[in-house]
């Protein structure tokens, strides 16, 4: 059975406060006596010590003694003093007429040798409090109607006994009342819980039926589809990356139908080419040996810019799909930019033009050593593609402070214009009147995907008539 985000949602919110809801009354109902009983002696010891400590003081009772302990009195704490005989001494009454120790009586600032307080109830407990073997002697005293009395007592120097007492009937009063607050505030939490899932539900589930519905749409094709969703939380940046997400497969699509056409009218051509004069050798100039070798010649160089052409989409592919595993080690740039550098000197000079290198002897970097020679090939084989006749290209090589080390191929063309600049790592844009010449187009969005998988900055600056600078920094 399928559950929808909605159940799901108010299931929670109603465990959530049933669980709020069974600890409330686990600790108003069970521990709420535990835990006071626990306190109260807690206070009846800190009360017995301050008694002890003012006997200390003195050494004996006083006038300054008794007014001490009367000041450790409040309302519901009573405090007996008696001898090591049982008699007793003070007594400081805060209980009044519930107190099970000493019955009905006006509450006294002190007593001294009064016999009134010698109930039998106080007689015995006293007795008990210097039989027993433990430093404080603690007890709950419950009489026929139910009421509490926590006690303390101490035989405190083998001379004096020592009850402090209040009354915790209190307590049951206040749970019955808690527990009848918690029947009521139980079904309205829960009536709260029920509310509030609604309200919250719709508001949550709100932009996620957005996010659905967009979800079908783009499912049908439609990659214009955008959800307007304006939050800083996890759910906006969903949307966002949604949105992101359509853009890309919407570009992916253009690309894709971009690569169709373009490879389609590239392809055109060298296919026309080979299908007109393989015809013609078969037709007409087939036993014209002369005219037949050039005609297979040209064949044969078609094919190669054919097969150059489909290598350069499929490595372009690859690349841009991050399907490419680089093998990232250190080389020294230096020595492969001077190797480039010697390689292409010869065509500059039957072209009367000339390439020099410029910069340190050495320079290590971890790169794919592979790929970055391709990147620089294809850079200066621009260079020189663009430099008149009588100038130079310079492959230059610097090391900048931050320690990156910084690239770059100058030609002595005729720039690129600045609305054309945004464009040129683009496939099949062609600047600088690039139309008609021979190339896959692909050049430069091959090292624009290679420098990007490596997280390389590139760039360009150019000036119409004074050249150009392809650049990357690693």
């Amino acid at each position: 059975m399928k559950t929808s985000i909605r159940a799901k949602l108010t299931m929670l919110m109603l465990s959530i406060s049933m669980i709020v809801i069974i600890f409330m009354w686990l600790m108003a109902v069970i521990l709420f006596k535990p835990m006071y009983y626990t306190m109260t002696q807690s206070e009846l010891g800190n009360m017995m010590d301050k008694v002890v400590a003012a006997i200390d003081k003195d050494g004996a009772f006083t006038e300054n003694t008794l007014n001490q302990i009367s000041g450790f009195i409040n309302a519901g704490v009573c405090i007996e003093i008696a001898d090591k005989d049982g008699n007793g001494i003070v007594l400081f009454e805060g209980i009044g007429d519930a107190c099970q120790l000493h019955g009905a009586k006006e509450t006294t600032k002190y007593l001294i040798q009064q016999r009134t307080i010698d109930s039998a109830q106080a007689k015995k407990l006293r007795q008990d409090v210097r039989n027993s073997t433990r430093t404080n002697y603690n007890i709950h005293l419950v009489d026929e109607f139910g009421n509490r009395q926590a006690i303390k007592g101490r035989f405190y120097g083998e001379t004096y006994t020592i009850i402090v007492s209040t009354n915790i009937s209190r307590t049951d009063s206040i749970v019955s009342i808690v527990t009848t607050q918690l029947q009521t505030g139980s079904i309205i939490a829960v009536f709260i819980a029920i509310i509030f899932t609604a309200v919250a539900s719709n508001w949550f589930l709100k932009p996620i039926m957005k996010l659905s519905n967009a979800t079908k749409e783009v499912a049908k094709g439609n990659y214009d589809v955008k959800v307007d969703l304006k939050s800083e939380d996890e759910l906006g940046h969903l949307v966002k990356d949604f949105n992101f997400m359509t853009e890309e497969i919407e570009r992916s699509q253009n690309l894709q139908k971009e690569l169709i056409a373009s490879i389609s009218h590239d392809l055109r051509t060298p296919l026309t080419i080979i299908k007109g004069y393989a015809e013609s050798i078969k037709d007409i100039t087939g036993d014209n040996k002369e005219i037949r070798d050039q005609q297979l010649t040209t064949i044969i160089d078609e094919t190669d810019r054919l097969s150059n052409m489909v290598g350069s989409v499929l490595e372009y592919a690859k690349l841009n799909q991050g399907a490419y595993k680089m093998n990232i080690v250190q080389f020294d740039i230096a020595e492969m930019c001077q190797d480039i550098v010697d390689t292409y000197s010869h065509k500059a000079e039957t072209e009367n033009k000339s390439i020099a290198y410029s910069g340190p002897e050495t320079a290590y970097v971890f790169a794919d050593a592979q790929l970055m020679e391709r990147v620089i090939h294809n850079f200066v084989s621009n260079a020189l593609l663009h430099t008149p006749v009588n100038t130079r290209v310079t492959v230059a090589i610097k090391i900048l402070e931050n320690g990156k080390v910084k690239v770059s191929v100058y030609d002595s063309g005729n720039g690129i214009k600045q609305e054309d600049i945004k464009y040129i790592f683009d496939k099949y844009y062609r600047a600088r009147k690039d139309e008609g010449r021979t190339g896959s187009g692909l050049g430069l969005s091959i090292v624009k995907a290679i420098l990007e998988n490596h997280n390389f900055e590139y760039g360009v600056n150019s000036q119409e008539g004074l050249g150009t600078e392809f650049w990357f920094e690693m």
